[in-house]
C-alpha cells in the first residue's frame, strides 16, 4: 500500500497544481488592462490653445498662444510683463482671454483706456501705435509726411521700440508743437 498513498499523494498535488492555475489563470484574465482598455470607448482629448495678440506698454508685444482657461494678466507676463510707464488700472487683468483678441495695454497718460474685448476702435479715434506702424501707417497721423515716417521707422531700428509718446521729440523736425498735434493720434 505505500505505493498507492505515494500514487494518491502525487495525484492530489497534480490536481491541486491545476486547480490554482486555473484559478490565477482566471483571476489576471480579469484584471487584464488589454481587455479593459478596449472595453471602455474613449474620445480623444484635443486641447486647443487660443491665439491673443498683445501690445501696448509691454516688454515684447505680439501673439502669444495660451489655453483657454488662461486670463490676460497670462498673455501679458507672457509677453515679458508691463513697461513701467504702463497704466495698469485701465486694463483687467482678471478677464478670461477669447481666441483672436487684441489686448492693448495703456500707457500712464493715454487717454485711450486699455482694449481687451477685440473690437477695433472707429477709423476716427483710432491711434496709431508708433512701435508697430509701417511708413504708410505712420503718414495718416496729422503732420507726419513720408520723411518724418522713415525718421520713426528709423529711430526704431536704431533704438528699439519708444518707451513713451514723448520720444517721439527725439526725431529731427518734431518739436514741441508738431508733437501737440501728433499725440492725440499715436500710442505706444
Amino acid at each position: 500500500m505505500p505505493v498507492f498513498k505515494k500514487s494518491m499523494l502525487i495525484l492530489l498535488i497534480i490536481v491541486l497544481g491545476a486547480a490554482m492555475g486555473t484559478y490565477y489563470s482566471l483571476a489576471e484574465d480579469d484584471n487584464d488592462p488589454m481587455e479593459t482598455a478596449t472595453d471602455q470607448v474613449t474620445e480623444p482629448v484635443s486641447v486647443e490653445n487660443f491665439a491673443v495678440y498683445v501690445c501696448g506698454a509691454v516688454k515684447n508685444p505680439g501673439v502669444v498662444l495660451l489655453s483657454p482657461a488662461s486670463r490676460v494678466s497670462d498673455a501679458v507676463n507672457i509677453c515679458g510683463g508691463v513697461l513701467p510707464n504702463a497704466d495698469t488700472e485701465k486694463i483687467n487683468m482678471a478677464q478670461p482671454i477669447k481666441d483672436g483678441m487684441q489686448i492693448t495695454v495703456p500707457a500712464k497718460g493715454n487717454p485711450q483706456a486699455g482694449n481687451t474685448d477685440g473690437k477695433k476702435a472707429d477709423t476716427a479715434e483710432r491711434r496709431i501705435n508708433i512701435n508697430q506702424a509701417s511708413a504708410e501707417e505712420l503718414t495718416q497721423i496729422p503732420g507726419v509726411g513720408k520723411a518724418t515716417a522713415q525718421r520713426i521707422i528709423e529711430y526704431r531700428n536704431q533704438n528699439g521700440r519708444f518707451t513713451a509718446v514723448e520720444d517721439l521729440m527725439k526725431i529731427k523736425g518734431i518739436g514741441k508743437a508738431k508733437f501737440k498735434k501728433i499725440e492725440p493720434k499715436v500710442t505706444i
